[in-house]
């Protein structure tokens, strides 16, 4: 039995989600309830050690049942999602503010995150280029869940789609205690998210 994070509404349209970390996902996975979708099983557990919620493209192209589906994702700017991540590299090794400016440091750091010996880098810190395909639908979480939003879903889904302003379970973590945004963090990340960069936020090169 292939466990997926796909969704499917009432009308028998499907959907896979793919969730990036730290983008909004659970807000989204809140209205696609509110808006009829069900998750088709359940998204607790793990696959090759990587959470089902998050499963990048290798992974569920793999295991998930999608092909021929649309798939939606919600994208980030690379830096402001790696900040937002940092509350887990403080909660796992304390203050790394100075470590993660030296470059040397913040890669090593990055490939040595202290994980059970079947995961790669954490899905929070995995470049998000690593979960799309080309034929995925992409949302910028800076553009917000308007209307317009709302119209774009509705277009894909083929079905109305109307965002609502829900509340969604926020993480046991503290979300407050993150890294400081510094001219040498930032530089460190854009060379981390170089491909992310390119493709979605040319920007902020």
């Amino acid at each position: 039995g292939n466990i997926m994070a796909t969704y499917k509404h009432a009308s028998g349209k499907r959907l896979h989600f793919i969730h990036i970390p730290r983008t909004g996902g659970r807000f989204i996975d809140k209205n696609l309830l509110v808006n009829g979708f069900k998750q088709e099983h359940s998204t607790q557990g793990t696959i090759e050690g990587s959470d089902i919620i998050h499963l990048h493209r290798e992974l569920y192209e793999k295991h998930l049942d999608v092909k021929g589906i649309p798939h939606i994702a919600i994208i980030r700017n690379p830096i402001d999602r790696f900040i937002s991540s940092s509350i887990f590299l403080k909660r796992m090794y304390g203050d790394i503010q100075e470590a993660m400016e030296d470059p040397i440091m913040f890669s090593t750091m990055i490939q040595n995150f202290p994980l059970p010996d079947e995961y790669t880098t954490p899905s929070w810190l995995r470049p998000q280029s690593d979960f799309l395909t080309e034929d995925t639908h992409v949302w910028k979480f800076e553009d917000g869940f308007y209307d317009d939003f709302d119209v774009w879903m509705s277009n894909i889904l083929e079905i109305p789609f109307k965002t609502r302003n829900i509340e969604y379970k926020k993480l046991e973590t503290d979300e407050t205690d993150k890294l400081e945004r510094t001219d040498k963090l930032v530089a460190n990340i854009q060379q981390f998210c170089k491909k992310d960069i390119e493709t979605f936020y040319p920007e902020l090169i």
